[in-house]
């Protein structure tokens, strides 16, 4: 009686994991339609987002290879891209889609892929021809379901020639375009604006209508490349980059971090940044006094109430959650019998993590 009526039928299905419907579609030709449809795809998006704040797993890519993973629970689990796709690199994600760049004959490095893992589906889009930014040092993805069912990809481009006098060897000189699925049109954004050398723009957190990376962020209503206030430890009068050392960005459940290991202290501190960009405030903080091997942070899940939150590392053979209430570090995976484990080394990077939750948005 209730797949007869299509609207009930719809409000039942829209509960449904994104997973679980994805098996549906081969219930019957009728259900593989509805559920197929880009308007209940969106529905669907909506719900999950607005009803509840679904939790991300973890892919991870291997430090030398190319070869993913994907962290489900207590489980690593090989990842196998769409078989379209040949030797995809993931650039970028955000809210359930990556951005891929594939290399090889047919598809040229001027190309990228949306992707989405759930359902396997991928869009090609072909970037933007710059005669005088030639050089992409960096694609990032925006997607937010709650604001709009498009995305965007931020494309940071350099010149090739280095900028003179004392500015030579340390800026270089950068144009921001802005690609909209909406319209499948590429802009140019904003002025060109020098950034340091070591800013890695392939390596963006979206968050806030922003994109950031290290140190700087990319504002779309206003269309300004800003900086982001100075990081200090309380009670130090010191700048973080005077005290620390591998600082990443990371984004959970609405809140922008930054997680920043001190050589000095055997420490982590954890900072979050205030959404009007005035400072970064320290959250957490993790003594590694007895922690004497090393230690890679893959990610932070940022809860609600704060000691309930938990950050995700890795040590050789093993990864870790590392609960800030308790102040406990305790074993989620140990994988040092599989064929790529290597000893004493560190496997998974914090710059090769991409959050990821399930999703029928469409590429």
């Amino acid at each position: 009686m209730i797949a007869d009526h299509e609207d009930v039928l719809t409000e039942i299905l829209l509960w449904l994991p994104a997973i679980s419907l994805i098996r549906f579609k081969l219930v019957c030709k009728r259900w593989f339609s509805l559920i197929s449809n880009h308007h209940f795809s969106h529905l669907h998006t909506l719900h999950h987002h607005r009803c509840s704040k679904p939790e991300p797993s973890i892919f991870l890519r291997l430090a030398e290879a190319s070869d993913y993973f994907h962290l489900q629970g207590e489980k690593l689990v090989p990842n196998h891209f769409s078989p379209t796709l040949i030797d995809p690199t993931i650039c970028s994600f955000s809210n359930g889609l990556f951005l891929l760049r594939c290399q090889n004959a047919e598809n040229t490095p001027e190309n990228c892929y949306i992707y989405n893992p759930t359902t396997k589906q991928s869009r090609s889009i072909v970037l933007s021809v710059n005669d005088r930014y030639k050089c992409v040092m960096g694609l990032n993805l925006a997607f937010d379901p709650l604001k709009s069912p498009y995305y965007k990809i931020i494309c940071v481009r350099a010149t090739r020639r280095r900028s003179g006098g004392l500015l030579r060897g340390w800026w270089q000189c950068c144009q921001i375009e802005v690609y909209e699925s909406e319209t499948s049109t590429w802009k140019l954004c904003g002025e060109p604006f020098f950034a340091p050398r070591d800013v890695r723009f392939d390596h963006g957190i979206y968050w806030n209508d922003a994109i950031h990376w290290s140190g700087i962020f990319f504002d779309f209503h206003d269309n300004f490349v800003e900086k982001h206030p100075e990081i200090v430890r309380p009670g130090r009068n010191r700048n973080l980059t005077d005290i620390m050392f591998d600082c990443d960005y990371i984004e959970s459940n609405g809140y922008l971090h930054c997680v920043a290991r001190s050589p000095e202290e055997k420490s982590i501190a954890v900072f979050e940044l205030q959404r009007d960009y005035s400072e970064w405030s320290l959250k957490f903080h993790i003594n590694l006094d007895h922690v004497s091997v090393p230690l890679s942070v893959l990610s932070i899940i940022r809860r609600d109430s704060e000691e309930d939150s938990t950050l995700v590392a890795h040590q050789p053979g093993k990864i870790m959650v590392y609960k800030f209430k308790e102040k406990t570090f305790e074993e989620l995976i140990d994988f040092s019998e599989e064929a790529f484990y290597q000893e004493g080394r560190i496997q998974f990077d914090s710059c090769c993590t991409f959050q990821f939750v399930a999703t029928l948005a469409p590429a």
